[in-house]
C-alpha cells in the first residue's frame, strides 16, 4: 500500500500565524493511526514471529524441567557475572520465573522488540526525511510538532501490539505445560511491561539521534551501541566489583535484577525507563522543530 502521508480530516483547526493548522493533538492521533495503518502487515508480520517464539519456549520447557538438576549445576559453574547477564542468578533454570527469565525476558523477546523499535525510531523522521515522505507530510496543516508527536505515538503503539500478542500467546499457551506454576496471574504482563520500557528507553534515543540529525544511519548505529554498551556494562560491573556503577547504571541489569515475573512494574525496571524515555523523545522533538530539513 503506497504511503500518501495525507492527514484524514480531524475536525476543529487553530490559527497559528496565518496558517490553517489542525488542532493539534487530533492531528497527531490522526498521523499515529494513518501510521499503524500503513504498517499492519509488518505488524501481522512480527506478531506471528513472536507467537511462534512464545510456542517454541511453551513446547521445549518440560525438557528443560525434566533435566533441572544437570542444568542449574552447569549453571553454577558460570562466572557471576554471566549468570547476571542471562537472568540465572536468582531461580533454578527449572522453574518457571528462572526458565522464562533467563531463556526469553534476558534475550529472545526483547531482541526482537528491539529490531523493531529501532527500525521504527529511525524511520519516524530520519528515515522518512530521506525518502521525501516527511515533506509531503509537513505540507498538510500541521506543525513540525505535532506530526513528530503523531509518529512517536505511532511508534510506541506498534511495538506495544507486538509486546501484547507475544505476552498474550504465552498467557494461553503456559498452563499447559505448567510454565505459570508459582507464578500471578499477572506476572507475565508485568515481565512484558518492563521488557516494553526497555525497549523504548532504547528506541527513543535512535529516535532522538535521528530526529537532530536527519540521519537515519547515525540514528541506527546510536541506539544499537547503547544497547550493545548497556548489556557490557551488565557484564563488566558484574564481573568487577570496582566496576559494579556500571551494573548499576545499564538499565538491563534493572530489568534482570529485578523480579518483574512475581513483582509489579517497578521504579527502576518500569517507570524509569519510561521517564528517560519521554525525556529523550521530548530533545528530539525539540532539535527537530529547530532544524533546517535536508534537501
Amino acid at each position: 500500500m503506497a504511503r500518501t502521508d495525507s492527514i484524514p480530516s480531524v475536525g476543529a483547526a487553530d490559527h497559528t500565524e496565518g496558517r490553517h493548522y489542525l488542532a493539534g493533538p487530533r492531528a497527531a492521533l490522526a498521523i499515529a493511526g494513518q501510521m499503524v495503518a500503513e504498517r499492519r502487515r509488518s505488524l501481522i508480520g512480527y506478531s506471528i514471529g513472536m507467537a511462534a517464539l512464545m510456542a517454541l519456549m511453551v513446547a521445549v520447557y518440560p525438557s528443560i524441567r525434566d533435566t533441572g538438576e544437570e542444568l542449574d549445576a552447569y549453571a553454577e559453574s558460570l562466572p557471576e557475572a554471566f549468570r547476571d547477564a542471562f537472568g540465572l542468578a536468582a531461580d533454578s533454570i527449572a522453574s518457571p520465573a528462572g526458565y522464562l527469565m533467563s531463556q526469553l525476558y534476558s534475550n529472545m523477546f526483547p531482541i526482537i522488540l528491539l529490531v523493531l523499535g529501532i527500525a521504527l525510531a529511525a524511520w519516524v523522521i530520519a528515515g522518512s526525511e530521506a525518502e521525501g515522505t516527511l515533506e509531503m507530510l509537513l505540507a498538510n496543516p500541521v506543525t513540525r510538532v505535532w506530526a513528530a508527536v503523531g509518529r512517536v505515538i505511532g511508534m510506541w503503539v506498534l511495538v506495544a501490539l507486538v509486546t501484547v500478542a507475544g505476552t498474550l500467546i504465552l498467557a494461553l499457551t503456559s498452563p499447559l505445560v505448567g510454565l505459570d506454576e508459582g507464578l500471578p496471574w499477572w506476572g507475565l504482563w508485568s515481565a512484558g511491561v518492563a521488557t516494553y520500557a526497555l525497549v523504548m528507553l532504547q528506541a527513543s534515543l535512535g529516535f532522538a539521534v535521528g530526529a537532530a540529525s536527519g540521519s537515519r544511519g547515525m540514528a541506527i548505529a546510536a541506539a544499537t551501541v547503547f544497547v550493545v554498551l548497556g548489556f557490557a556494562a551488565q557484564l563488566v560491573g558484574s564481573a568487577a566489583e570496582s566496576l559494579s556503577w556500571l551494573r548499576d547504571a545499564s538499565p538491563w541489569y534493572w530489568l534482570l535484577n529485578s523480579n518483574p515475573l512475581t513483582e509489579a512494574p517497578g521504579l527502576l525496571n518500569t517507570w524509569i525507563p519510561l521517564a528517560i524515555a519521554l525525556v529523550l523523545t521530548a530533545v528530539g522533538i525539540a532539535w527537530f522543530d529547530r532544524r533546517d530539513l535536508t534537501a
